[in-house]
């Protein structure tokens, strides 16, 4: 059974592992909710700038980078000066806060602060972004080096309750948002629903309807999609889609949700002899992967590889025979009034 079977199987649907697990699952639920309950009694810290913080409460890919970047992106366009905070989760500097791009440039240490971190840093020239788990440390850094900011935002925050949130964003996916509904380990959610109480903007990403269990809550609702900005050839000439309809593909992907990345492949009528598929946030730095793709592209006889940007910032450094068409996609929200 594959990662994403067991997920199916179990946590987005009610099993009877999911069930046996559950009383560990209300455990989690209690533990949960007093945290969040004890830092709405004491005392977060506040930042000298506004602190826009975007998150879930389901594990899992649910596009929080992507919203990420066409905030930032649509901040700036409104003259807002901006800096962006990441954990830079399995990079370098998750225990070591680093600045890895300034207004200028993107430093060198991008490369080394884990794969969405360093993707913030190359889609937002021009914005500051700062790796590290701490999050206070990061708008230090970063209100010390750039005085004159108007607004930080903190990616996959919502938890980090350490620090005083001046706006709220939660987003969700609109396929089976909640999953079966239980807390982790039974089921998808990091903590209870009754968290979006602290929400100040929803977002459903995805197409279909909004679910109408979410109005009771009273937020701002807004939805959004993903859509293709073009393929790119090493991540740097754009590549016709028809150019790669005659040729075979191969697919390697190290994502949260690799179904996605096929339904977009298939979108553009393309068609694959794999899918090599890898948990979130993968390295592909073992001899054992290096050999399995290798082995892979030479038995299937493919002439491109298919991945997502992300998977391209540690792909691109293995010494590949075939070269990589990198999918580039963007968030895009279909109704920006009175955003925040």
């Amino acid at each position: 059974m594959t990662r994403q079977d067991f997920i199916n199987r179990h946590l987005l649907n009610r099993s009877i592992l999911s069930i046996i697990l559950y009383p560990i699952s209300v455990i989690n639920q209690t533990i949960q909710k007093f945290r969040r309950d004890w830092y709405h009694h004491h005392q977060s810290k506040k930042a000298d700038v506004k602190i826009i913080s975007i998150g879930n409460i389901t594990a899992g890919g649910s596009g929080k980078t992507p919203f990420t970047i066409w905030l930032a992106r649509h901040l700036k366009q409104q003259g807002k000066k901006i800096a962006v905070s990441h954990r830079g989760y399995k990079g370098d500097f998750e225990n070591n806060n680093t600045l890895i791009s300034d207004r200028e440039n993107i430093l060198s240490t991008a490369r080394k602060a884990g794969d969405e971190a360093q993707l913030l840093a190359e889609k937002l020239p021009g914005i500051p972004v700062c790796a590290g788990k701490d999050r206070w440390i990061s708008i230090q850094m970063l209100c010390e080096a750039y005085p004159d900011l108007d607004m930080i935002i903190l990616d996959d925050s919502f938890q980090h309750l350490k620090v005083k949130h001046d706006i709220d964003i939660v987003i969700f996916k609109t396929a089976n948002p909640v999953g079966n509904g239980f807390l982790l380990p039974a089921g998808i959610l990091r903590e209870p629903l009754s968290a979006i109480n602290d929400a100040d903007l929803i977002i459903f990403n995805g197409e279909g309807e909004i679910p109408q269990s979410f109005q009771k809550y009273d937020k701002t609702i807004r939805q959004g999609n993903y859509r293709v900005e073009g393929i790119y050839l090493n991540n740097q000439s754009i590549i016709e889609v028809s150019e790669l309809k005659s040729k075979k593909l191969g697919v390697i992907s190290g994502i949260a949700d690799p179904l996605s990345l096929e339904k977009t492949i298939s979108n553009l009528n393309l068609e694959w002899q794999f899918h090599l598929k890898f948990p979130d946030h993968y390295h592909f730095a073992k001899d054992s992967d290096i050999r399995l793709i290798k082995n892979q592209i030479e038995s299937s006889q493919i002439k491109f590889i298919l991945t997502t940007e992300k998977d391209y910032t540690k792909l691109k450094h293995l010494d590949l025979s075939v070269p990589i068409a990198v999918i580039r996609i963007e968030f895009y929200l279909t109704d920006i009034s009175d955003l925040l």
